[in-house]
């Protein structure tokens, strides 16, 4: 009887030992689960998205999506979008980690968030007027006078090329008001939202003058019996003083989680394909135009090297673009304090590491 008791007793506590051990075994997995999830050995994997307007500042991530070759631990993906303002959207939801957007826009973003920086500029001014004919006179002033009574065409109202050509006529002293039948003593102003759109209307007449950026620029003059009458950005720099520091246009923001010093070898990669693109990009202007055709572009098919070229593409780190752009947002402040977020940009708005 003894011996039974013994052999149960026994029993028992085998039973109780393996449940314990079970026990323990699962309770140290669900902890390695929850806080730990990342094993010894392996790299996390970061997916960054980046986003960019169609045009020009997308021409800037050419070589980028070409070279497909993003630092161990990132995945990196590319989206087109329509317009600029949709970007800021995109930043403060979250959806985006890094934009090419106009200068004042990402200036706007930094001063009602805060959320990153701008790590550089990419596009240097690539804005000019094509009209059916040539305005009269020989000086700047005289030409822009001989546009009384006549009708501008923009692309977006309130956007860079509108906030752009308004700050040059005030510099003139040159009246100007959103209409399509200007007195003879102002300037007459109209909109449409791309060059896509624009295009047509000069091609058909129904538009003497228009403001485009590049490539759109080149395409009205082979197809819309156009010619380059205006630089924006030679304007820009006549009236502002700033021959020495160009029309920084667009740049480069990223927010705040990839600034540290554990994500520096993305940030070096995406200054180093920045830097390099201009030139490749002019080298192989049909396979920008497949690659930018393939992520969602709707205007950059047809690229030349003229017209690359023409997009004033440079990539200049926040540091050395600092002035220029100080200056670029100064100004608009003076002609509009919302244009650039309601102040001008403090110097926490520009990466130095």
């Amino acid at each position: 009887m003894k011996r039974k008791i013994a052999i149960i007793v026994a029993v028992i506590v085998l039973i109780l030992a393996i449940a314990t051990v079970g026990v323990v075994l699962a309770l140290e997995n669900k902890d390695n689960t929850n806080t730990d999830p990342q094993q010894p050995g392996e790299t996390q994997n970061y997916t960054i998205n980046i986003v960019v307007p169609d045009g020009s500042p997308a021409i800037a991530l050419a070589k980028m999506i070409n070279d497909n070759d993003a630092p161990t631990g990132y995945t990196v993906n590319y989206t087109i979008v329509n317009g600029a303002q949709e970007i800021a959207t995109r930043i403060a939801n979250g959806s985006a980690d890094i934009a090419i957007a106009p200068t004042n826009i990402l200036s706007t973003i930094y001063n009602n968030t805060q959320s990153g920086k701008l790590v550089g500029t990419v596009v240097q001014g690539a804005l000019y007027m094509v009209g059916k004919n040539a305005p009269a006179g020989e000086t700047t002033l005289e030409k822009l006078n001989s546009l009384k009574g006549k009708v501008v065409y923009n692309i977006g109202q309130g956007a860079t090329p509108d906030l752009t050509f308004k700050y040059i006529m005030d510099a003139y002293d040159i009246e100007y008001a959103n209409t399509a039948e200007p007195t003879e003593n102002q300037i007459g102003l109209q909109y449409v939202q791309t060059g896509a759109e624009l295009i047509p209307l000069l091609k058909q007449n129904k538009a003497e003058y228009g403001i485009l950026g590049e490539p759109a620029v080149s395409n009205a003059n082979q197809n819309a019996g156009t010619s380059t009458v205006f630089d924006i950005q030679a304007l820009w720099q006549e009236v502002t003083g700033s021959q020495s520091y160009g029309f920084p246009q667009a740049g480069l923001y990223v927010v705040n989680k990839y600034l540290t010093a554990d994500h520096a070898a993305l940030v070096n990669w995406i200054a180093a394909k920045l830097d390099q693109n201009s030139e490749w990009a002019e080298q192989n202007p049909a396979k920008v135009s497949e690659i930018m055709t393939a992520n969602g572009s709707m205007s950059l098919s047809g690229l030349t090297t003229g017209k690359i070229a023409g997009c004033n593409l440079d990539w200049i780190s926040a540091a050395e673009a600092k002035t220029g752009v100080n200056t670029y947002l100064a100004a608009l402040y003076g002609f509009n304090p919302q244009t650039v977020g309601g102040k001008v940009a403090d110097d926490g708005f520009y990466y130095v590491g």
